[in-house]
Order: C-alpha cells, then sequence, then structure tokens
C-alpha cells in the first residue's frame, strides 16, 4: 500500500488486509511521519499486523526489505520501534528505555519478529552471519538487516550487548517460569 492511499487504509483496513491474502499486507512511504502516524493508528489486534517499506534507503536495504515481506516477515522501522518504546503506557507505567537501570528484557525481546528472535538467538550462540544466513536460508545481508533492526529495537550497539540482551531475558523467563 502506497503513502498516497494512507487515509483509505486506514478508514477500510478490513477490505485491504483481504485483498492481501494469503500474503501480507504493507505500507510504502517516503516521510517518518507518515509511517508514524499508520503505526499509531492501526489496529494490530483486529487487523494483524502490517510491514513497512521505506522508500528512501539504499537500493541493497530496500531489496533485502522487499525480500523478508515477500516471505511474510515484517519490517518495522527503528524510529517506530524507538517511538512506541519511549512513550508512556497509559496506565502512567514507564517503558523500559525510561528506566535508566537494567530494563527488564522480556518485554522488549517481544517487540521482536519470530525471525528477529531466531537471528539473535543464532548470534548469542556465537555464529557468524555466514552461518546464521546459511541456516536460516537466507543471505548475509539479510542477517544484517535483522541484528540492525533488533539492536534499534532493543537499544543496543553491537553483537555482544545483544547476545547479552538475549541472555537475560531467557534468565528472566527461566525465573518467571519457575515463580509460576
Amino acid at each position: 500500500m502506497d503513502q498516497i492511499m494512507m487515509e483509505d487504509l486506514l478508514a477500510r483496513p478490513s477490505d485491504y488486509v483481504r485483498s492481501s491474502m494469503p500474503g501480507c499486507l504493507a505500507f510504502a512511504y517516503r516521510k517518518e511521519d507518515a509511517a508514524r502516524f499508520v503505526f499509531e493508528r492501526w489496529d494490530r489486534s483486529r487487523h494483524g499486523s502490517i510491514g513497512f517499506l521505506p522508500m528512501n534507503v539504499a537500493p541493497d536495504a530496500w531489496r533485502a526489505i522487499l525480500r523478508l515481506l515477500m516471505h511474510e516477515e515484517l519490517y518495522l522501522p527503528g524510529f517506530v520501534a524507538n517511538c512506541v518504546a519511549s512513550k508512556p503506557c497509559a496506565t502512567g507505567a514507564t517503558t523500559a528505555r525510561e528506566t535508566p537501570k537494567s530494563p527488564a528484557a522480556g518485554p522488549l525481546l517481544s517487540k521482536l519478529t519470530r525471525r528477529e528472535k531466531q537471528v539473535l538467538q543464532l548470534v548469542s550462540e556465537g555464529k557468524s552471519n555466514k552461518a546464521i544466513a546459511a541456516q536460516l536460508g537466507i543471505t548475509e545481508h539479510t542477517v544484517k538487516l535483522h541484528m540492525h533492526n533488533v539492536s534499534g529495537k532493543i537499544g543496543v550497539s553491537n553483537r555482544t550487548a545483544a547476545a547479552h540482551f538475549f541472555f537475560e531475558a531467557a534468565a528472566q523467563d527461566a525465573h518467571r517460569t519457575s515463580v509460576d
């Protein structure tokens, strides 16, 4: 779906979701404000998630994002994820990004797609991009794109910090499971 059709997309989401079956719906945009506008108004609980396709990125990145979308993996730009993570919740609770202390990894981990979680797990096992690409049947460039998205969503700057985050999330999950 193109940015020009944004208002119609938001007015008739069921029609667009139905027409995209059996694939996924993606919103192509040139300006970040348009992507934020759609993301904030799209009812994911009723219509499912949509992917985002920036039209102003390098051709290699654009092709990698398009490949993700063609495999029904949804791309969420880091600026949208950061925007969402930095807003206070309706209940008045603070988000992980607002808390200067070590954030709870669980809520941030839930922002990752299934494929991003797979890539993150393999990174935490010390696998190279080449090995991850071979294991998942994707290109090395796509692995790098996933890691770029993961880093933006969880707020880390390198693979080591991402692996540490993954181990922290796994430990928190194990602790929750043992308490329940």
